[in-house]
């Protein structure tokens, strides 16, 4: 009994670290927005570290937890691929609400996360879209500005409506 009280102990309080680092991931994703919106390149960047560091935290958390349970199914003779949070709060005894409880504020906070990183994609894809077409433009403007071969512009060969009216 004490291991599984202790694999419980253990579960929940890994998953309140996983869902303060989401807590994390979620300001991080809304200071992102702010920057992408901005069009600060630099805060991005700076941005992109302090979330490589929020992954490699929730990657160590999710090992923690995987741990805690094998403890757990190991003291009441399940495997660990069939523990739910709702397997474990069914063995958990006074521990049950607490393990529920942080469990549904983990999704809900990895629920807004995954929110927030969809509205930043779209917006970087926006955003790229926009400057793709910004240098079509340029491009096709260049286009008068550009040498051939022969030493001409590439529009000196071509007859404009003027030249054909004047």
């Amino acid at each position: 009994m004490t291991q599984l009280l202790d694999g419980v102990a253990a579960l929940t309080a890994t998953l309140e670290q996983q869902r303060d680092t989401m807590v994390s991931m979620l300001d991080l994703a809304r200071r992102e927005e702010r920057a992408i919106v901005g069009g600060d390149v630099e805060a991005l960047t700076k941005l992109t570290d302090e979330r490589e560091g929020l992954l490699e935290l929730m990657a160590a958390l999710e090992s923690e937890r995987m741990t805690a349970l094998v403890a757990i199914g190991g003291s009441v003779g399940l495997p660990t691929g069939s523990l739910t949070l709702t397997r474990v709060a069914e063995v958990a005894g006074p521990a049950a609400e607490s393990l529920a409880s942080v469990g549904m504020e983990l999704r809900q906070r990895a629920a807004a996360v995954r929110d927030a990183n969809a509205r930043n994609a779209l917006l970087l894809r926006t955003s790229r879209d926009i400057v793709d077409r910004w240098l079509q433009y340029l491009r096709s403007l260049m286009t008068s500005v550009l040498y051939d071969a022969g030493g001409r512009t590439a529009e000196a060969g071509r007859r404009t409506q003027l030249d054909r009216s004047a």
